[in-house]
């Protein structure tokens, strides 16, 4: 009788794993997290693609059911490809909008999934860091620093085939927009809010603090949104502050401070950073 009973029991346990592994594969394809092309020269195999969709299904149910311990899990698991597919199924049922070949790597989070779009065949690297998310504007003095290219505040738009190299910081609370084909170097920030010493509302003869932790009374904000129109880089351990639009095709040198907007199809750099060379017959993106 026991034989009996512990043979039910490990069928009934097979039936179980068979229809969870159907169930996720079938929701992983769902995800469209790859393109044909991907598909095809990676996952030829029917069982390899039956396991890379399951693996994928399975993490995203645990994401939607905020079960405990996955974004820690997946965050920092496996470097490898297995690793990419789990952190790009938890991404996606995070994040706004998310694209298909998508690439995060190890250590990367976000701060205000609901607000991130990310495109197509776009690289997030290593201990990048995306914040967004928007501040109650009422409790501290805020000057709101207009732009030519308005982004939504909170929002963070990233397009397709963009590389945000390792240890990036993009704070997006006034907005931030980085168009195709831009590539964020190692090291570098987009700041779109950042403290300042004095009001810029009206002058005062206050002393402000440059820290969160201050009572709101006592900091002076602005915020504005930061865009890179596309093709664009910025080279290592910049800085981009708010209210600044970066034209199309334009490249921003190593350690630069980017406080003004700076125009198309030119080389930028300097501290502050100034135009330094025009780019001439530059094939356009």
């Amino acid at each position: 009788m026991v034989p009996l009973i512990a043979a039910i029991i490990a069928i009934i346990i097979v039936i179980l794993v068979a229809l969870i592994i159907a169930f996720s594969a079938i929701i992983g394809q769902k995800l469209m997290l790859f393109s044909e092309k991907t598909i095809k020269a990676n996952l030829s195999s029917p069982a390899l693609r039956l396991a890379t969709y399951a693996a994928a299904g399975f993490v995203w149910v645990l994401a939607k059911a905020h079960f405990p311990g996955v974004e820690a899990s997946v965050t920092y698991c496996s470097d490898n490809r297995i690793g990419r597919v789990l952190r790009a199924a938890y991404w996606k049922s995070r994040v706004r909008e998310f694209g298909k070949d998508v690439i995060i790597d190890i250590g990367a989070k976000a701060i205000g999934w609901e607000n991130v779009s990310i495109g197509d065949n776009s690289w997030i690297d290593r201990n990048v860091i995306l914040e967004t998310g928007q501040i109650d504007k009422s409790k501290f003095s805020v000057f709101v620093k207009k732009t030519s290219s308005e982004v939504e505040e909170g929002r963070l738009k990233i397009g397709k085939c963009c590389h945000i190299s390792k240890n990036v910081v993009i704070q997006s609370l006034g907005g931030v927009f980085i168009g195709d084909y831009s590539g964020i170097a190692s090291g570098s920030k987009i700041y779109s809010l950042s403290h300042h010493y004095r009001n810029l509302l009206h002058e005062d003869a206050a002393i402000y603090s440059f820290t969160p932790q201050a009572p709101p009374e006592n900091q002076s904000l602005i915020l504005g949104s930061v865009v890179l129109e596309g093709n664009n880089a910025l080279g290592l351990n910049s800085v981009i502050l708010p209210g600044v639009t970066v034209g199309k095709n334009t490249w921003i040198g190593v350690c630069s401070y980017v406080v003004n907007d700076v125009p198309p199809d030119c080389v930028a750099s300097g501290c502050p950073a100034k135009v330094t060379k025009i780019l001439r017959g530059v094939q356009r993106v």
